[in-house]
């Protein structure tokens, strides 16, 4: 004889899917306890945990050591043992590292989906931690920034950016949508400071050409051979038309 028992609905597991897809440790940052490692940038201060740090980026487990390391972190009478603080020198937006900790930690809230830089600055400064502390949620989360809401206002800035951080497939994005508006390209080279990225107007000139049906492989390769066959078929085409 079989023995059926109903329990009803189990409750809400808090910790289901583990400390961090669960929300354990967001759930500790936010308290800021068991925090044992400071990091500073842009005039303020966020506490992080050395554990979840260095489990996730060889470069702050690099950095932990080399601050324990130092003998300067020991433990305090009543207080436990001093933080570890970490200066972020090259980051002046401290929006950025809110984004780096959501993309460690997960978002604060279960509804949290935007990220707090909303700047062209302030994500390069979101890409340089991304970069350096090898954070590809953060760089991933930027990169999606970069291709919306493209403006002729901000798309050289964006371009710049995917030229000095090696974003090859966003720039080309972005190269897409601006060879689809045909208003886009005269007001880009209007720009006073087109002139100062040649790489960025070296990569609009090969997809002005591709649309025009040269082949810019061929022109690289030999340009005194490409210049010569542009030459005949102008040539042929004059004649034609006598």
């Amino acid at each position: 004889m079989g023995l059926t028992v109903d329990l009803g609905p189990m409750p809400d597991d808090p910790m289901c899917g583990g400390a961090i897809e669960g929300g354990g440790l967001r759930a500790l940052l936010d308290r800021r306890e068991f925090c044992d490692v400071v990091l500073e940038a842009g005039g303020q201060s966020f506490s992080a945990h050395s554990l979840v740090l260095a489990a996730v980026s060889p470069s702050f487990h690099q950095q932990i050591q080399q601050e324990h390391a130092k003998g300067e972190h020991g433990v305090v009478a009543g207080m436990g043992r001093k933080p570890v603080t970490i200066h972020l020198d090259n980051v002046s937006h401290a929006e950025a590292v809110q984004d780096m900790l959501s993309c460690i930690y997960g978002p604060f809230g279960l509804d949290v989906k935007e990220s707090s830089c909303k700047t062209e600055l302030a994500n390069r400064d979101a890409l340089q931690l991304a970069q350096s502390y090898q954070i590809p949620q953060l760089q991933a989360q930027v990169s999606r920034w970069l291709v919306h809401s493209l403006t002729s206002q901000n798309v050289l800035g964006r371009l710049v950016l995917c030229v000095e951080f090696g974003l090859v497939e966003v720039r080309e994005k972005i190269l897409e949508q601006l060879i689809a508006d045909p208003q886009a390209l005269p007001m880009l080279a209007r720009h006073p400071e087109v002139t100062k990225v040649p790489k960025v107007l070296q990569d609009l000139l090969v997809r002005i050409l591709t649309l025009l049906g040269h082949d810019f492989n061929t022109i690289n390769a030999n340009p005194q051979q490409a210049s010569t066959e542009q030459a005949k078929k102008k040539e042929k085409h004059r004649h034609a038309g006598a």
